[in-house]
């Protein structure tokens, strides 16, 4: 186990960028891979280098609808040229001399000799020629070969996440297939004597479990093959043979609960007793302050908080850390934007915090993120309203009207 996962956690709370280090030294890229259709590609991840096949534009072009004209050391104003040609699109033209000119469309291959597209907003034609209503040097309004692309350029690395902007790339390359990582698979197990599933009646002092169904929500909306590892008791025991278990069909095992170090949370020393390494995360991060990260064979851990809005930033701080970690992609941040408040917002300084928040506006003013709720960890209403969460700087006490947060939307925050 890497010295950054057995070391004993400081009594002092790390940062979050500390922690999502230590979270990633816990992750080993999956180098499992395979080749899928150009049209399922978005969403996956690169597996290997894309170098270009061919040169884009693959030969020189017409950029505009015109007259493809010999313009060489220039045209000036009021130039007559006779029309020789018509060029469509996917049609090649037969050679320019000075003095001619080839109607031509966007797209459409330049005519030998040619140098210059004149728009035709930019000429008065009558049936046989036009004449030029400004002047025109060579070069105007042309693609040339290779300008965007030339040929053997490595295009795409691995680990980035393909898009369809990817995919519109690699099509104009000819590309039918893209080898990409396989998915990971992510399993997720929730701890607490107290839980039940939906559909059975509570008793006693019993909740229905929020936690997994959300994580497999997310994590199969992140594009991974999400493993329903069910539910155990408060028992180091079970806890210990569950891991196990999902560790043999795994690449991270996600529990939910016993993640801080109380007499009731077993998930560390459950983890041990299975054969696995790790050790709790003190961050200076409200909620989701504790967490658990480790390896246990050759699946990666994450042990989360059980209260739902603390497990659903933990897993977007650190779960998306891991991820990354694990598909081999640099990691990156999630990167809000800054927004003022609509209202005050009491708290004490010395944690960074995330908070569900709306956006809104009166009319004519700007839009401002209205915090929703107290801040409660526990509450799914504020979280389900919400369009996003606020980040609070750490050092910020209590706010103002006005005042700046981060606002993280969660339109693509879920992405992974």
């Amino acid at each position: 186990m890497d010295a950054v996962v057995d070391q004993v956690s400081r009594n002092s709370l790390m940062s979050i960028a500390e922690a999502c280090a230590a979270a990633i030294a816990c992750a080993r890229t999956v180098s499992r891979g395979e080749s899928v259709r150009l049209s399922e590609a978005a969403g996956r991840i690169l597996a290997e280098t894309f170098v270009a096949r061919m040169a884009s534009p693959p030969f020189t072009q017409s950029a505009m609808d015109g007259y493809a004209v010999v313009a060489a050391s220039g045209l000036s104003e009021g130039s007559r040229l006779k029309i020789v040609d018509r060029v469509p699109a996917g049609r090649c033209g037969r050679r320019l001399l000075a003095g001619e000119a080839a109607r031509i469309f966007t797209g459409a291959p330049m005519p030998e000799g040619a140098d210059a597209v004149v728009m035709q907003e930019h000429v008065e034609r009558d049936d046989t020629s036009i004449v030029l209503t400004r002047r025109m040097t060579a070069g105007d309004n042309v693609r040339h070969q290779g300008e965007d692309i030339e040929p053997l350029e490595p295009l795409l690395k691995p680990g980035i996440r393909l898009d369809p902007r990817h995919v519109a790339m690699l099509a104009a390359q000819g590309a039918e297939t893209v080898a990409v990582r396989s998915r990971l698979r992510v399993a997720v197990f929730s701890t607490g004597d107290e839980l039940q599933d939906a559909g059975t009646m509570l008793s006693g002092a019993a909740v229905y479990d929020s936690n997994r169904p959300m994580l497999l929500s997310l994590i199969g909306q992140a594009g991974h093959d999400a493993i329903d590892g069910g539910r155990t008791a408060d028992s180091r025991s079970e806890i210990a043979e569950r891991l196990r278990m999902l560790s043999e069909r795994a690449d991270l095992v996600i529990s939910t609960g016993g993640a801080s170090v109380g007499e009731e949370d077993h998930s560390l020393d459950a983890l041990r007793h299975a054969g696995g390494s790790g050790r709790v995360l003190k961050i200076a991060l409200k909620p989701a302050k504790p967490a658990i990260v480790g390896r246990i064979g050759q699946a990666a851990y994450l042990g989360l908080p059980g209260n739902p809005v603390a497990s659903l930033v933990s897993w977007l701080i650190l779960g998306h850390a891991m991820v990354g970690a694990l598909q081999g992609r640099p990691h990156r941040p999630h990167v809000g934007y800054p927004l003022p408040i609509a209202a005050e917002f009491a708290r004490r300084p010395g944690r960074t915090e995330f908070v569900p928040a709306r956006l809104v506006s009166n009319k004519g003013q700007e839009v401002r993120a209205e915090i929703i709720g107290k801040g409660s960890a526990a509450q799914l209403r504020p979280l389900a309203l919400a369009d996003g969460l606020a980040e609070i700087a750490a050092e910020c006490g209590d706010l103002r009207p006005g005042d700046l947060i981060w606002f993280h939307p969660f339109s693509g925050a879920f992405q992974g």
